[in-house]
């Protein structure tokens, strides 16, 4: 039976002849620009990820603040919450009849995304921000690997080139390189075990969703992520209610604004077929953070612009580096 949401549109997903990954593929000349290329495909598949990096943004700077409390598993508590109850609205978006099998790819899904974000605050918590963030973008490279092992998608030289230009310039845009050995290992490898969950994660949703539909496999896999979230419980330095009221703030709206940026990157990746693209394009984020921080981070009492002039050197350097990727993965 057919899913019940669009598989994209003209040239998009797995309907497209092979060899056909970018937007206008290699059988239609290399010279047609970067204009024709975002015409050419699908408006949302472009928008969505744009729009989720910005609201990526927005999300850290709100979450930094709740965590500067010191209470970085509530906030993660509270996160996946609101992410597991504003998920189940994809149930009226419907689809196919959902089979025990059908609920175990979700759940296994859910528990990689669970298991990402558990990584990802153990690099931030243990070790340094400045070396966890720019290594998390070597999702990408991870996303890339899985997709052309498991055959999901062909992926074309410049796809590769834009995925490596894109973790190059997550490493240039995150800061300064220093810290003590023990800080830098804990930063490293657990930013890229949760590099790996979230790109596992992506895989498996262009995988299985289209046997259930969107609407059906989304709500599953959060609210694993809800229930997962209780294990955190004991890890807790003290109870939710004694958590002071700003930062619940802060942690309810980051999540919220968080979780409406997943919901975006979750559709284009099971409506659209292209894990890849879609990743390439969600990490221009790293040139959000740069213009966002350094513009009204202080709303945030955020002082990261207050860096030295080599450091935003290096970043511009990267926004510039992940300009030309995003170009490679439309052309």
């Amino acid at each position: 039976m057919a899913p019940a949401y669009p598989r994209g549109g003209a040239g998009q997903g797995r309907d497209r002849p092979p060899g056909r990954f970018s937007c206008f593929g290699l059988a239609s000349g290399e010279g047609r620009g970067f204009v024709r290329a975002c015409l050419m495909r699908s408006p949302a598949s472009i928008v969505i990820p744009l729009c989720s990096a910005v609201g990526y943004t927005f999300a850290a700077m709100a979450l930094k603040r709740a965590m500067d409390g010191g209470h970085p598993w509530r906030v993660l508590f509270i996160v996946n919450l609101i992410g597991a109850v504003l998920f189940q609205t994809w149930l009226l978006h419907g689809g196919e009849p959902f089979t025990s099998t059908h609920v175990l790819h979700a759940a296994l899904a859910g528990t990689a995304f669970f298991i990402g974000q558990v990584f990802t605050f153990v690099a931030i918590s243990r070790g340094d921000i400045s070396i966890a963030t720019p290594v998390l973008g070597t999702k990408v490279v991870f996303v890339a690997l899985l997709v052309f092992a498991t055959g999901g998608e062909h992926l074309g030289w410049k796809l590769w080139v834009a995925t490596f230009l894109t973790s190059l310039a997550l490493a240039l845009l995150g800061g300064e390189w220093r810290a003590n050995r023990e800080r830098l290992l804990v930063s490293v490898l657990f930013s890229f075990l949760a590099s790996i969950a979230f790109a596992a994660t992506d895989v498996m949703q262009q995988l299985w969703v289209p046997a259930v539909g969107f609407g059906h496999f989304a709500p599953v896999m959060f609210a694993t992520v809800g229930l997962l979230s209780f294990t955190l419980i004991p890890f807790f330095s003290a109870p939710l209610r004694e958590m002071p009221r700003p930062m619940v703030i802060w942690a309810f709206g980051g999540g919220t604004l968080l979780t409406i940026q997943a919901m975006g990157i979750a559709y284009c990746i099971a409506v659209y077929h292209e894990v890849t693209v879609t990743n390439v394009l969600y990490n221009t984020r790293g040139l959000w953070s740069v213009a966002l921080v350094w513009v009204i981070g202080h709303w945030f009492a955020n002082a990261e612009k207050h860096v030295g002039r080599a450091i935003m050197t290096r970043r511009l350097i990267g926004a510039l580096i992940l300009l030309a990727a995003v170009y490679l993965s439309l052309a």
